[in-house]
C-alpha cells in the first residue's frame, strides 16, 4: 500500500511540474489522471500548495551532514524517497515560484505560429480566436483573464457583469461589457475594435468606452487614445480570410500579411506610411496572391530568401 501511495505522490509532483510549462502541459491527460482515482485531486493539491512541507524538506536536505557511511540496509527505499522528495521540492519551488505558493492561479500560454489560426474555448463558454504569430497567457481555473503578449486575437465573451472579462495588453487593460471584440498588439501598436456590445479601455484609469462599430487606437508613444468609426461586420475579418482596410498604412498591411501568410513580408521605409483602402482576399495559390497584392497596393514585390519585400515601383524603375 505504501508503494502505491509513493507512486501516486510521485505522479502528482510530476503533474505539478509538467503543467507549469505550456510546451509539456497535457490538460486532457491531467484530467484523465484526476478522474482515475478520487484521491488524486487531494494528492495534487497537497503537492502543489504545501510550500511549508517543501521548505522543510529542503532544509532537512541542506542540514544533512555529508557522510561516506553506507545507509542502513533496511532503509534504502526510504532514503531514496526522501532524496527524491527533496529534489522534487526544490524543482517545484523554482519552477512554480510565488504564484503557486500563495495559491494564485497557475498560468499557461497558447501560441500560434505565423500563418496558422487557433481557437481556445474557456470553461464558461468564452471563445478566443488567435491569428497567426500570436501568443496569449491564460490562468488555470480563471475564465475572466487573458494577457495578449503579441499578435492578434478575437474575444467572444460570455458576459458576467459581476465578474467582467479583462484582456491585459502590457500596462493596458481592455474590459468587456457583453462583447465581441478584436485586439491587436504589434510592437508599439495597440488597437481594439468592437463588433458587438462594448468594451472599456483602462477601466481604472482613462475609462474610455468603445461600442460596436468603433475602433480604439493607442499612439506609439502611449500618450494619445483615438476612437474612430469602423464597420462592425469588418471586425476580425481575418477569420474569414479577408483583410479590410480604410486608409491603413502599408506598414500595417505588411504586418498583417506576415501574420496570416506565415512568412515575413517586409516593407521599404519610404512607403511604410502610404495609406491603402481596399480588401485583400487570402487563400488560394500563394505564388499568385503576392503579385496580385502588389498590383492592388501599387508596389513592387520581390522575393527574399525567407519571405517577400514591398518596395516603391519608382524605386524599382531607377
Amino acid at each position: 500500500m505504501a508503494g502505491v501511495e509513493d507512486r501516486q505522490r510521485e505522479e502528482a509532483a510530476a503533474w505539478v511540474i509538467r503543467l507549469r510549462d505550456p510546451a509539456t502541459a497535457d490538460w486532457e491527460g491531467f484530467t484523465a489522471w484526476l478522474e482515475a482515482d478520487p484521491s488524486h485531486n487531494d494528492l495534487y493539491e497537497t503537492v502543489a500548495l504545501a510550500d511549508r512541507d517543501y521548505e522543510d524538506l529542503i532544509a532537512v536536505a541542506a542540514a544533512r551532514p555529508a557522510s561516506n557511511d553506507n545507509p542502513p540496509a533496511a532503509r534504502p527505499r526510504a532514503r531514496l524517497i526522501a532524496l527524491w522528495s527533496s529534489a522534487v521540492a526544490a524543482v517545484v519551488v523554482a519552477a512554480v515560484g510565488y504564484p503557486l505558493l500563495t495559491g494564485a492561479p497557475a498560468s499557461y500560454a497558447v501560441e500560434t505560429p505565423a500563418g496558422q489560426h487557433d481557437s481556445v474555448r474557456l470553461a464558461d463558454g468564452t471563445r478566443i480566436d488567435l491569428n497567426g504569430g500570436s501568443r496569449i497567457t491564460l490562468r488555470k481555473g480563471d475564465n475572466r483573464y487573458a494577457s495578449l503578449e503579441r499578435g492578434e486575437a478575437t474575444f467572444t465573451v460570455t458576459h458576467d457583469p459581476k465578474n467582467p472579462f479583462t484582456v491585459h495588453v502590457g500596462d493596458d487593460v481592455v474590459q468587456d461589457v457583453g462583447t465581441v471584440f478584436n485586439v491587436l498588439r504589434d510592437k508599439d501598436m495597440l488597437e481594439t475594435a468592437v463588433s458587438s456590445g462594448a468594451i472599456v479601455y483602462n477601466p481604472d484609469g482613462a475609462a474610455v468606452r468603445v461600442v460596436a462599430g468603433q475602433m480604439l487606437r493607442l499612439s506609439a508613444d502611449g500618450e494619445t487614445v483615438t476612437v474612430s468609426p469602423i464597420e462592425a461586420t469588418n471586425v476580425a475579418s481575418w477569420r474569414s480570410g479577408r483583410l479590410i482596410y480604410k486608409r491603413a498604412p502599408l506598414g500595417r498591411v505588411a504586418a498583417d500579411l506576415s501574420r496570416n501568410l506565415g512568412m515575413p513580408v517586409r516593407i521599404a521605409p519610404d512607403i511604410a506610411d502610404r495609406p491603402f483602402s481596399g480588401v485583400i482576399m487570402l487563400g488560394g495559390d500563394r505564388a499568385a496572391l503576392l503579385p496580385r497584392v502588389g498590383a492592388m497596393l501599387d508596389v513592387t514585390i520581390s522575393r527574399e530568401s525567407d519571405g517577400w519585400r514591398l518596395s516603391s515601383r519608382s524605386a524599382k524603375a531607377r
